[in-house]
């Protein structure tokens, strides 16, 4: 069994925009009796967050993962999955860098400060119109 690491990180100015994928390769056999690789999704990370929480606050994880994950690839070579990933702009990684990476956007994301609910007393100042039927 090999791991493959695949990260993307997108350079913003005022954000860190970061996603990590972990892909389990195991050995199978078709339905035709012919020996392939299948891979199976262990982890997906996603993390979006402003850096500068004073002029403009908003921030989001999507964080995906298990050991019995039933998320799988459609790809059944290393080449494949590869130029796949490719194709969304995920790059080939090592276990320890993923791993600093992933450490590193998970304490950013816990650093972050939830909504402040107190901040918005008063009545609303806008009108929501819903218009109903086809």
């Amino acid at each position: 069994m090999k791991i493959h690491y695949f990260f993307r990180r997108e350079y913003d100015k005022g954000f860190y925009n970061l996603e990590l994928v972990a892909w389990l390769e195991e050995e199978e056999t078709s339905r035709l009796g012919q020996k392939r690789l299948s891979f199976t999704r262990l982890e997906r990370l996603n993390i979006f967050l402003s850096k500068d929480n004073n002029s403009y606050h908003n921030h989001r994880i999507e964080h995906d993962f298990g050991e019995e994950s039933c998320h799988g690839h459609y790809s059944h070579t290393r080449r494949e999955l590869v130029k796949e990933m490719e194709k969304q702009s995920l790059f080939i990684i090592d276990r320890r860098n993923y791993e600093r990476f992933r450490k590193v956007a998970l304490n950013l994301y816990k650093r972050q400060p939830l909504v402040d609910f107190s901040k918005f007393k008063g009545e609303q100042t806008y009108t929501i119109r819903t218009i109903i039927g086809d």
